[in-house]
């Protein structure tokens, strides 16, 4: 049943591996500007003070290196974007990665990571008192290839319920999917833990935590194109120097990170939904400190790739790794 279920996971990931493959070969990363990484990134919430934190302590400029931003609206642009040489790297999950190397290559080493946890949720109507109660319901989603779906996919898969038994629903993004479980549009969603001090007082039970069902289920690890990191190495080692300096300066500063996330939500620094969430980055240790590639989450995306039947042969996850410009990072920042 488990495999059967990760059947979807996986041709969702297979759609940005195509699509990213399609754009192969069309640029050389950052449009030529050898003095500037550029890097392809998802929008941020109540997780901003960590992922936010070296722009706005500046980590980068005192790295000496000229880093751009490329903010984009939803995981089907971000590995497309790489592949075109639109970005030198990319914040994002590596499944995408895996099945492109499975269908020739993109060109692409993970180097490093900024937020290797996942801080989501399954969120339920009242009435339902476990994940198994979902069999048969409808479960929002925002598209099938969106991370929403791939988590409540895994999660349901853990706890028995076949995604081909639930009713996938399009209900938006994070916070239109939690209004509709509220509304009784779905009777569940994945979605961000910035919902979980409210659900209680909105009528919905929090079912469990991806950080406890799925804790090795990578969420974004740094991307390079292999041309970028030849042509601009320096570079890429001093954005992981800054990212890294960013991360461990919110670990030691945790209410500036609050005022980070509040802004972004555009809620105070003392909102529960800023709270909670750093919380539980800090306790489940969702970020590393180091910026490091975690191995064993890279293996088990590969795992359950390789289990659903979309990965006909074992890829080599090491083979995709260089963490050469993390380490170098790490020394720059011992001086």
């Amino acid at each position: 049943m488990k495999t059967r279920a990760l059947s979807s996971l996986a041709t969702a990931v297979a759609v940005m591996a195509a699509l990213a493959l399609s754009a192969c070969g069309s640029g050389s990363g950052s449009g030529g500007d050898d003095k500037t990484w550029v890097v392809g990134r998802m929008p941020c919430t109540s997780d901003c003070g960590f992922l936010r934190m070296s722009e706005e302590k500046d980590f980068y400029e005192k790295q000496g290196v000229k880093v751009k931003f490329v903010e984009l609206k939803s995981a089907e642009q971000v590995y497309p974007a790489l592949a075109a040489g639109e970005v030198d790297a990319i914040e994002q999950s590596p499944g995408g990665l895996y099945l492109a190397e499975a269908r020739g290559g993109l060109g692409a080493k993970v180097i490093g990571s900024s937020m290797a946890g996942m801080p989501f949720a399954i969120f339920a109507q009242g009435k339902y008192k476990s994940i198994k109660d979902l069999k048969g319901k409808p479960i929002g989603i925002s598209s099938p290839a969106g991370l929403p779906a791939l988590v409540a996919q895994l999660m349901l898969s853990d706890a028995g319920v076949d995604w081909k038994d639930i009713k996938p629903v399009n209900a938006g993004g994070n916070p239109d999917r939690y209004r509709a479980v509220k509304a009784g549009t779905v009777a569940a969603t994945a979605d961000a833990t910035d919902f979980v001090p409210k659900a209680e007082k909105d009528g919905l039970n929090v079912l469990a935590l991806s950080a406890d069902v799925i804790p090795d289920y990578p969420r974004y690890m740094i991307i390079a194109r292999n041309d970028s990191l030849k042509n601009k190495g320096d570079l890429a080692t001093r954005y992981m120097a800054g990212l890294i300096e960013g991360l461990r300066y919110a670990y030691d500063h945790p209410d500036e990170a609050a005022a980070i996330s509040a802004k972004a939500a555009k809620v105070s620094p003392d909102d529960p939904m800023v709270t909670y969430t750093q919380d539980l980055i800090i306790q489940k240790k969702l970020v590393d400190p180091d910026g490091g590639v975690d191995m064993p989450k890279l293996e088990y995306l590969e795992k359950i790739l390789r289990e659903s039947g979309q990965l006909k042969k074992p890829v080599d996850v090491k083979s995709l790794v260089d963490d050469q410009y993390q380490q170098a990072a790490l020394k720059r920042l011992e001086k």
